[in-house]
């Protein structure tokens, strides 16, 4: 039988961690006056305007119930009083609740993309902030089960798997079995290396790679140089749809995901997924089904290559799986969050 382990901190060592800027702010708030609105608010950072994160807010306040709008802030500083709030990342409700102590009175919709721990966001800070929330949405149930064993109460914890847009990621007529695409910001979390090895050792396949900061990567010249490859950067997300439609396979490699949204946008577009088992790839993909699994950690540059050829003659419509996880339906199960806050 599994043991929960619940977080052991120190209360000491926490205040001058984090605790301290909480405190310091919520004696400022006394003599600062906060507007007032009467919707409930997406909230995002400033920089995800014209990013996936930003499109997902406008989504979601679209269909949400009530009156609602997104509000994007850089320092997520003097939030207006609200009837309730969506953060769209967990490090966006810390630095919120750090200004604006209102928010731990407020019916406050947490989204807890995936963890990621260091010195400036620790278990002890999220626990620290995330107990304040009325509800956690997780993308996936290890990601819930992590945030339990911290101490997070099961009640407040949901598993949703985000959404895309059926209607806007239309599906392909046909697969020919000649193109790959990727879709991911530069980061080391998304497996740059074996992006550039299945480039450069799957030289009869063409490669096609949609994110940004892309020019950051240490190989990005000899990526750009070779033959097979093509780079879209910055594109707005209204040429996704037929980015998405260039692509036979879409290979997702990265060794951290609360998502990625992009698989589901390539399922939708009928492109066969080809994605490390993490986020919620294993609750989406039947292995050799509609799709192939792979560990980043323990499978080689070969076994994912085989995967990938498998991939490109695989047969059969793998929309079906899950043009289900629309963003109406999504917006409905938040609104019944909120109402039940």
């Amino acid at each position: 039988m599994m043991t929960k382990k619940r977080l052991q901190s120190s209360p000491i060592l926490d205040f001058f961690e984090f605790k301290w800027k909480y405190y310091v702010n919520k004696l400022l708030s006394v003599i600062k006056i906060t507007s007032t609105t009467d919707k409930f608010l997406f909230v995002s950072h400033a920089g995800t305007s014209d990013w996936i994160l930003g499109a997902k807010a406008r989504r979601l306040s679209k269909h949400f119930k009530a009156g609602s709008e997104v509000l994007f802030s850089e320092k997520f500083k003097n939030l207006p009083i609200a009837p309730g709030y969506f953060f769209l990342h967990q490090k966006y409700y810390a630095k919120a609740l750090r200004y604006n102590p209102h928010l731990k009175r407020a019916k406050c919709i947490v989204m807890f993309t995936h963890p990621e721990w260091n010195k400036f966001y620790s278990k002890s800070h999220a626990f620290y902030t995330l107990k304040n929330a009325s509800s956690i949405i997780c993308l996936n149930h290890n990601m819930a089960h992590e945030l339990m064993e911290l101490g997070i109460p099961k009640d407040r914890i949901s598993v949703f798997h985000l959404a895309s847009n059926p209607e806007f990621f239309q599906p392909k007529d046909n697969r020919k079995g000649q193109t790959v695409g990727f879709c991911c910001y530069y980061s080391n979390r998304k497996n740059p290396e074996l992006i550039y090895d299945l480039v450069m050792k799957m030289s009869d396949i063409n490669f096609i790679l949609v994110g940004q900061n892309w020019e950051n990567y240490p190989k990005f010249d000899q990526l750009m140089r070779a033959p097979n490859f093509t780079y879209y950067g910055d594109k707005s997300y209204e040429e996704y749809p037929g980015l998405y439609r260039l692509m036979d396979v879409f290979v997702s490699p990265s060794y951290l995901e609360g998502g990625p949204v992009p698989l589901l946008e390539a399922m939708l577009s009928n492109v066969v997924p080809v994605a490390s088992n993490t986020g919620f790839c294993p609750d989406l993909i039947k292995h050799g089904v509609n799709g192939f699994l792979f560990d980043p950690h323990t499978n080689t540059t070969e076994e994912v290559i085989d995967f990938v050829q498998k991939a490109l003659v695989l047969e059969g419509d793998v929309r079906k799986d899950v043009v289900a996880h629309s963003w109406k339906e999504y917006g409905r199960k938040i609104y019944a969050l909120y109402r039940l806050a």
